[in-house]
Parts: C-alpha cells; sequence; structure tokens
C-alpha cells in the first residue's frame, strides 16, 4: 500500500520527467526542415528582361511540399506574383498584390503540384513553381568559387587581359543554350565591361568559360559573372559570382592584375531553415520551461511527505 502512495505521490514528477525525455528523442530523432527558394523579378521589365525569357529568375523553381518561395522585386516598377497564366487569368491559388520595388512575397506550397503564375501588371513575365517530393532531374549550374584566372596577352601597344573562370553541372542532364554573362565595374560603378556569349555545360562536369578584355586600364574593378540556363528554361541555381581584381602596369609596361578576392552570392536557392514549430530550438526552449515546472512538483511532493 505505501509503495502505491509512494508511486501516486511521484506520478506527476515521472509525468514530468516523461516528457523530457520525449522531447529529447524528438531532438535527437532529428528536425523537420523546410527550404526557401528565391526568385528574383530582375531589372530591365521594360524591355521584357531580354536575353532572359522571362523576368522571373529563375524561371522554373522546384520545392518540396512544405517548402516556401520568396519573389524579391529587383526591378524598378511594382510587379505581382499571381498565380495562373497571362492567356487565362488568375485562379486564386495565390496572389502576391503589388510588390513594391526593393519588396519580397512569401508563398507556402503544401501539395504536389504544378503552379504556373504571371505579373498581372506586365502580362509578359511567367514563371512555374513544381512542388515534388523527387529530386530534380534538370540542370544545376554554378560559377566554383575561387577559379578565377587572369593572363595578359599581347604587345604593350595591344595588349589583352583574358579572364577564365569554371562553372559546374551537378545536375542529371546537360545544360544546354546557357548564356555567360561578365560585367566589370570600377569603384564607383562606372560599367567598362559587358560581354554575352552562349555556351554549354554537360551533365556532371565542369567548363571553363573566357572573356577577353582589351586594352584596359590601370585600376581595381569587380568582375560579376553570371550564368542562365535556357534551354527549357530550367535552372535552380543562377549564382552571381564576382571577383575583385586590380590591373596595374610594370615598368616594361606589361599589364600585372592581380586577384585581391573573390566570393559567391547565390541568388536561386536561399537554403534550408528549420520550420519553427518543430525545430531544434522550439524543442529546447520547451524543454527549459518544464525544468521550474519539474523542480516545484517535486520540491512540494516532498514537503508533504515530510
Amino acid at each position: 500500500m505505501s509503495k502505491m502512495k509512494n508511486f501516486l505521490l511521484l506520478k506527476p514528477e515521472c509525468f514530468a520527467y516523461g516528457i523530457c525525455i520525449v522531447i529529447f528523442l524528438g531532438i535527437s530523432s532529428g528536425t523537420a526542415y523546410a527550404s526557401d527558394s528565391q526568385v528574383v523579378i530582375v531589372n530591365g521589365t521594360t524591355n521584357h528582361c531580354l536575353p532572359y525569357l522571362s523576368c522571373y529568375k529563375p524561371y522554373e523553381i522546384d520545392v518540396k511540399p512544405g517548402d516556401t518561395v520568396t519573389w524579391v522585386n529587383g526591378d524598378n516598377r511594382t510587379h505581382t506574383a499571381t498565380a495562373g497564366t497571362p492567356n487565362h487569368g488568375p485562379v486564386g491559388l495565390f496572389d502576391s498584390g503589388p510588390i513594391l520595388p526593393g519588396d519580397s512575397y512569401k508563398q507556402f506550397f503544401g501539395t504536389v503540384g504544378k503552379y504556373p503564375y504571371y505579373d498581372q501588371t506586365d502580362m509578359w513575365p511567367s514563371g512555374i513553381v513544381v512542388v515534388s517530393n523527387q529530386g530534380p532531374t534538370r540542370a544545376e549550374i554554378g560559377w566554383v568559387n575561387g577559379s578565377l584566372s587572369l593572363a595578359a596577352q599581347g604587345s604593350n601597344e595591344s595588349q589583352k587581359l583574358v579572364m577564365t573562370k569554371q562553372i559546374q553541372n551537378v545536375g542529371g542532364t546537360d545544360a544546354d543554350s546557357v548564356i555567360f554573362r561578365l560585367r566589370i565595374i570600377n569603384d564607383t560603378g562606372f560599367l567598362f565591361y559587358d560581354r554575352i556569349f552562349n555556351g554549354s555545360v554537360p551533365a556532371k562536369q565542369n567548363a571553363t568559360v573566357s572573356f577577353t578584355w582589351d586594352t584596359p586600364a590601370p585600376g581595381k574593378y569587380r568582375l560579376n559573372f553570371d550564368a542562365v540556363n535556357l534551354a527549357k528554361q530550367t535552372n535552380e541555381n543562377n549564382e552571381v559570382s564576382s571577383d575583385l581584381i586590380s590591373v596595374s602596369k610594370s615598368n616594361t609596361n606589361q599589364l600585372r592584375p592581380i586577384i585581391t578576392s573573390n566570393f559567391t552570392v547565390n541568388s536561386g536557392n536561399v537554403g534550408n531553415a528549420a520550420v519553427p514549430e518543430f525545430s531544434q530550438l522550439s524543442f529546447a526552449v520547451l524543454l527549459i520551461s518544464l525544468v521550474p515546472v519539474i523542480a516545484v512538483t517535486a520540491r512540494s511532493r516532498l514537503m508533504s511527505k515530510i
């Protein structure tokens, strides 16, 4: 009888400790994650964003059920992301409303399917969100960080700077009709160089992209590399890679280019973030909040025994 009494006295503590064990197991077993992918409304919608086929970059984005997509307006005009097509109008699944320049809109996707959308203010820009439990099989291109190399060519009177950079395709299909672009600006924002050409990157391989700058003047410059896969208008990463370089001349008037720093900005998939309701932080906060309850309960039971 006394054993049963002691069990009843300790029952609240056992229940509280049991909750802590469940929480601990929840933390140990892993955290449910959701991904927030980003679509940029590019600047230049007045020219229909040429040479891109869509003003939404990337045109197609693949997510899993439970993920979110954030549209960022990088243009100087107001736009929308409205479910539907320009030909048939909105379908009512989601509508950002006006997204002002510099603002963003986030949408949750919980059901497998394909969700085309368009811009109600322009009718030209359009894109698609593909929600699937399967991994993407399309091309996945991105610049290889730290792969820039510089070489000076030519005579003193007509020198050239050859800039090469590696790009990789980690996807399962070839990236055909890729637009490679390099823009070079100085520290005041003046554009010195802007070149575009097409190429391809085979699946699971790297490719070397080369640009030639005729008679560069000495100075410090930022090299902004961009790549967009226009084949089937699909590519998740759409990475923009930037390098800082210095160009000077030696005593013999020969070019002396130097790479000063390198970094890559991923403008496609922002990355994974824990869903707040199921994150480790939430488990930890709940566990910590139970500690005082357990302590008070144990103390009160001990006092009642005394």
